[in-house]
């Protein structure tokens, strides 16, 4: 069997995050630009790395897929209680052997962010590798939504009731519609869609064809686009994976009363709610209103050409 082969596998015995699902990287990426590590001993397969290859400008990298918060490291524990002591040295071994994998692939960067599951960052640490904290917020239990609704601060429910007058309703749209509206939101911060529009087709396409996705949108009465978003989920989360207000309806805080009514929809599913965290300082504020619990995850990261970390400290340094 081949490791994709073996990663179906493990996929169907083992609980793996949306993001690292091979139909996911397929859509994503196409399925000759991602692999997967496998470390199996003893009949049994202890964990899988699933990664996107990218080689760009004479650069070769594992990085972050577009619109894939998070693609790295999965570990399946044995079914015994294992103590802590036994628990981290079962990690060790599996990123000591992942970490000799990856060095051994003549890789110029390395960059991936671990799901939230994954804790113990301390081997890659040892291996000099960076390793850069991140958060989300996570409503862990969206079964009561009083109990959600009490969370959530009074200035937000104060936005929520506005949003919601000015929403006439809510529903979906289309792939191409949702990439033309959502390109305005980049457009505002001159900056552009972080993935092309070929990209959305595919993932779109997947996602609904799996029963994992769907687009959600506030609208006007004429159905005018004022807030969207893309959720996603697996067995365990929904995750607000990309949108925001339209720029020119922003006002009307219609996007507050569209996550709201996401939640609701974790709710209706019977999941926890992933805001899918920011470190930027607006966003990360913003979603802490709502009453999730703050979880750490980890990038971890090294660069391995001595010409690409010579660049880099030049760079820090000229912003210094």
């Amino acid at each position: 069997m081949s490791n994709k082969d073996l990663f179906n596998k493990f996929c169907e015995d083992n609980y793996v995050c949306i993001y690292s699902q091979p139909w996911w990287l397929d859509a994503i990426v196409g399925p000759e630009n991602w692999d997967v590590w496998i470390y199996e001993k003893g009949g049994r397969i202890w964990a899988a790395m699933p990664y996107y290859l990218e080689e760009k400008n004479g650069v070769k990298r594992i990085t972050k897929p577009p619109l894939t918060q998070t693609n790295g490291l999965v570990v399946s524990y044995p079914k015994d209680p294992q103590s802590l002591a036994k628990r981290a040295s079962y990690e060790e071994e599996i990123c000591d052997a992942a970490i000799e994998f990856i060095e051994s692939m003549g890789l110029d960067i390395y960059e991936q962010q671990f799901q939230y599951k994954y804790t113990n960052f301390l081997p890659f640490f040892w291996h000099r590798y960076s390793v850069i904290p991140r958060y989300t917020y996570v409503i862990e239990d969206t079964s009561d939504m009083e109990k959600v609704d009490a969370g959530i601060s009074s200035k937000y429910k104060n936005m929520i009731r506005k949003g919601e007058k000015n929403v006439h309703h809510f529903g979906t749209i289309d792939a191409d519609t949702f990439y033309t509206e959502h390109e305005k939101i980049f457009a505002r911060q001159n900056l552009p869609v972080p993935f092309t529009r070929e990209q959305w087709i595919r993932i779109y396409e997947a996602a609904y064809a799996h029963n994992a996705g769907e687009v959600f949108a506030a609208l006007g009465e004429n159905d005018e686009v004022l807030s969207l978003s893309f959720l996603v989920w697996d067995s365990e989360s929904l995750y607000l994976d990309a949108g925001g207000p339209i720029p020119e309806h922003s006002r009307l805080q219609t996007y507050d009363a569209l996550v709201h009514k996401s939640i609701e929809k974790a709710h209706e599913k019977g999941l926890k709610f992933d805001f899918e965290g920011s470190v930027v300082k607006q966003i990360n504020h913003s979603f802490r209103e709502y009453g999730g619990r703050p979880v750490e995850y980890y990038r971890f990261r090294k660069v391995f050409n001595p010409d690409i970390i010579r660049k880099e400290a030049e760079e820090t340094i000229a912003r210094l």
